[in-house]
């Protein structure tokens, strides 16, 4: 069956030039500036090695096809209620940490998605710590849940959290949450991060095709000799998958889908590279700056769909390929979000400051050496 593809109308931002805000946005997704009818096809030259990137979204609706789309579509869109979603209206893009303004002082708890574990473990808190010593941040786990971006989502709301970190854009059914409780939730944008797949060390393959994937993951493969491997069964392993985003955006638009019941379901992603390391057959997925640098796996390749033009994930240094999540290129990748409750307190401020810390220059270097892509 034959894929219409939409034409996207995106809309740039004449403050700071973002180009992937949708049509629809009355406010920049980035800067929280008000948008003018400045289509994307008129951006001036200066703003051009921007679009060459893509914004990624882009880059990957137009070279996906057939099972891509619905990918896509989950991993990069704003949302179709992107107009009540803004960035700090007094985002600043500082240079130094030290330069941004509106920090507030006092211990304010966030928490979320492990992924951004990689962000803390390469400074970032420090760097804060330093460049404003009476801003304090302490991580808080859910009670009797596991941390995610979901869980986390749900303790901002109930204001158990002054601000979370999620893996996925917010969902219709937590905006309306908020507004029952009388105040609007703001996701912003604060780095990009691909997805990577990895196998015991005896499935030695170069790759796998999306659409393979995905059909390990529900268990209508379960040899790996279907896809080219050795005569063994496949273990899928997962986190939580009411809680894992990265479930949820791989079975995004497939009617009915659901894990294979041969899934091993663990904790957090260091429990699911172990598991891997030690279980022959077994396959897992991390964000790939958790995967950098491991020993002990074999991390795989990804294709489109139908397709065995597998692109790594890591380079020959062992380091992020980033510049495949740039280009489009990598057909798995998602946005950072930092997740702010606008509620007029001093929660909000402390998200907003969170979110200016991570957007200045030198937070952005810090995202990078973690290994994501820097959002700006």
């Amino acid at each position: 069956m034959t894929n219409h593809l939409p034409t996207l109308q995106l809309l740039v931002c004449p403050n700071c030039r973002y180009d992937a805000n949708v049509s629809s946005a009355e406010l920049c997704e980035v800067c929280g500036r008000p948008l003018q009818a400045e289509k994307l096809a008129s951006v001036p030259p200066r703003a051009k090695p921007m679009m060459a990137l893509g914004y990624l979204g882009l880059a990957l609706f137009l070279a996906a096809a057939g099972g891509t789309y619905f990918l896509w579509q989950n991993l990069t869109k704003t949302s179709t209620i992107a107009n009540r979603i803004s960035a700090p209206s007094d985002a600043q893009f500082s240079n130094l940490l030290q330069d941004v303004q509106g920090v507030p002082e006092g211990l304010f708890n966030y928490g979320g998605a492990p992924t951004f574990a990689a962000i803390a473990a390469h400074g970032m808190n420090n760097a804060i710590a330093k460049a404003h010593p009476k801003f304090q941040l302490r991580y808080t786990e859910p009670l009797n849940q596991t941390p995610g971006s979901g869980t986390a989502i749900e303790m901002l709301i109930k204001k158990q959290l002054s601000f979370s970190q999620s893996a996925r854009p917010l969902k219709n059914a937590e905006y309306l949450e908020a507004k029952n409780r009388n105040f609007k939730l703001a996701e912003i944008p604060i780095a990009l991060d691909g997805i990577a797949f990895y196998t015991h060390p005896d499935i030695n393959l170069a790759g796998l095709s999306l659409d393979q994937v995905q059909a390990i993951f529900m268990g209508k493969i379960d040899n790996w000799q279907a896809v080219g491997g050795p005569n063994s069964n496949i273990l899928p392993i997962s986190l939580e998958p009411k809680l894992t985003s990265t479930i949820q955006a791989l079975f995004e638009g497939i009617k009915g889908a659901n894990l294979s019941p041969r899934t091993a379901i663990v904790r957090d992603y260091t429990t699911a590279i172990r598991k891997v390391e030690t279980t022959p057959g077994a396959i897992a997925y991390a964000s790939a700056s958790l995967i950098a640098g491991q020993k002990g796996m074999h991390v795989l390749g990804l294709a489109k769909p139908n397709s065995d033009q597998y692109v790594k994930v890591l380079t020959e240094q062992n380091q992020v390929n980033k510049a495949a999540f740039k280009d489009g290129t990598y057909p798995f990748t998602r946005r950072l979000f930092v997740i702010i409750r606008q509620d007029g307190t001093l929660d909000e401020q402390a998200g907003k400051a969170y979110a200016n810390l991570l957007l200045s220059n030198e937070g952005q270097q810090i995202i990078e050496k973690s290994g994501f892509v820097p959002i700006r």
